[in-house]
């Protein structure tokens, strides 16, 4: 057994020098790990760069779509971050459909079909960086003005900052 697990402990850290590219072997050996060894497991998480977060995404998509018989080669085609955002909602039943609606839209049109909405024709996306202050004044606001925290993340931020906006033109 601990052969097993040096050898899939050293397999992860292999896999994780290409984690996109090779993310469902890298998911498979972390299931593995995971479920034999919780030390070497989390050891792997905190040293390898590979946060815990797409650690347990990773063995989440693994999971998901091991008894679905769906081709490895269509699930590496759609990539880990498209995987990661339909794996929750897979079922027996919708799996195809989410794939299919996976090959054609991009991550975020997923997210939206995936909550039942649908992002605007016009979508812009805005990416910025803040100093740890900064960005809490950021959310402290966008909360005040109706965003939630969630996990790391907040719900509903595009909402509410055009809500603050608003505010601001008053």
């Amino acid at each position: 057994m601990a052969k097993d697990v040096e050898k899939s402990y050293a397999s992860a850290w292999e896999l994780a020098k290409a984690s996109d590219e090779n993310f469902l072997e890298l998911g498979n050996v972390l299931s593995d790990l995971n479920e034999s060894d919780i030390v070497r497991f989390r050891h792997f998480y905190q040293n390898s760069g590979i946060s815990r977060r797409k650690a347990y995404y990773l063995i989440k998509v693994v999971r998901t779509f091991r008894d679905l018989k769906i081709p490895q080669k269509l699930l590496k085609e759609l990539g880990f971050t498209k995987i990661k955002v339909i794996a929750p909602h897979v079922t027996k039943n919708n799996v195809h459909d989410l794939l299919a609606f996976a090959k054609t839209h991009t991550a975020k049109e997923i997210e939206a079909y995936v909550k039942g909405g649908k992002p605007g024709d016009n979508s812009h996306s805005v990416l910025m960086y803040f100093n740890e202050q900064n960005y809490e004044q950021l959310v402290d606001a966008l909360v005040e003005h109706g965003a939630v925290r969630k996990g790391r993340g907040l719900d509903g931020k595009e909402e509410a900052l055009m809500r603050l906006l608003e505010t601001l033109k008053k």
